[in-house]
């Protein structure tokens, strides 16, 4: 009797085992697909077909190759990635510098003298474009959008959709990281020189609804001294990391808080024409547009969504400029999605 008993005692350790993973598909309904993804890669989890959730954030197990350049999971390991970046972008920029000076000296020796028609012409474009610059006028009346890139700064991204904003006369919202400011204080130089606004993404990425008010406060107050130490400006607002917030955060951060409308999922795609579509294909006057600063694609998406915007007759502006015109200026502790009129 007694053996018995220890091969039925077997036999239904053996089939719960075996309804397990069915259990556990029941359980949790999404498979093969992210859970929590509106709320970006430090939250996202992988759902296999099973019902099984991954341990690490951002991260398709079995698919670590497909990631780019920095990892989108815990951002530990942000730094260490970047500063391989880094020196990719930096060697290719002297290379180009390079092949730039060998073209211009080489245009020097055979053309001789530049013609005057010509240098004039330069010199006039030149000139239209530094007016247009110096007297950039918003109008309250036509449509306005705020582009906002998080997560850097990272000056291989962030330098280029500079690059293409300044040819319309368009301007962004960076909402940077504070432990990677003094890395990368040249390009939040830049940002403020040429009018874009630096957001507060907090100092480490952690998330705020996981801390107690003193830590919150010590996040938002050191990303708000290390970019204020390098480019002598202190953002204004908050972009809560992962748009997480509970009582504990809204009580604890008394600046506005901008999370956004549109979210493009760049984090999860990488893919430039994912991007693009996610958000031509749903602009209205007064979005706020989320992208990401770390990511090559979300540049090069980047590149091709702001002449778009500026063609459809959208003015680009800050966060600021939006809340100023749309809503006569901020709210301490409001939080805003958009500023739809």
């Amino acid at each position: 009797m007694k053996r018995w008993k220890e091969i039925l005692a077997a036999a239904a350790v053996v089939s719960v085992l075996a309804a397990w993973p069915a259990a556990a598909a029941e359980m949790n309904p999404i498979q093969n697909d992210w859970q929590n993804e509106n709320l970006g890669p430090g939250v996202a989890r992988w759902v296999d077909e099973s019902g099984n959730v991954s341990e690490q954030t951002g991260v398709r197990p079995g698919a670590e190759e497909e990631q780019l350049e920095v990892p989108a999971g815990p951002w530990q390991d942000v730094e260490e990635a970047q500063a391989a970046t880094d020196g990719q972008s930096q060697e290719q920029t002297g290379t180009q510098e390079q092949s730039q000076a060998g073209e211009e000296t080489a245009a020097a020796e055979e053309g001789g003298e530049q013609d005057p028609a010509a240098a004039g012409d330069q010199s006039r474009e030149q000139g239209g474009e530094q007016e247009a610059a110096a007297g950039r006028v918003i109008d309250p009346a036509r449509p306005m959008v705020a582009l906002t890139f998080d997560d850097g700064p990272q000056p291989s991204v962030g330098n280029r959709i500079m690059d293409c904003l300044a040819q319309y006369n368009g301007k962004a919202t960076f909402y940077v990281v504070g432990n990677r400011a003094s890395s990368h204080a040249a390009e939040l130089q830049r940002m403020v020189a040429e009018g874009h606004e630096i957001g507060n993404h907090s100092y480490s990425h952690k998330y705020f609804n996981t801390l107690s008010t003193a830590q919150i406060r010590q996040e938002v107050d050191r990303c708000a001294d290390a970019v204020q130490a390098v480019c002598g400006v202190r953002p204004v607002t908050v972009r809560l990391p992962g748009g997480n917030k509970n009582a504990t955060v809204l009580a604890a951060v008394q600046e506005p808080i901008v999370l956004w409308s549109i979210d493009t999922l760049d984090w999860k795609t990488k893919n430039a024409s994912k991007t693009v579509s996610a958000v031509l294909d749903n602009v209205k006057d007064g979005d706020i547009i989320l992208m990401h600063e770390l990511y090559q694609a979300s540049g090069d998406a980047a590149l091709q969504i702001i002449p778009e915007l500026y063609n459809r007759g959208y003015q680009m502006v800050t966060v600021s400029e939006m809340a100023q015109y749309r809503r006569g200026g901020w709210q301490n502790g409001q939080v805003y999605y958009s500023m739809r009129p």
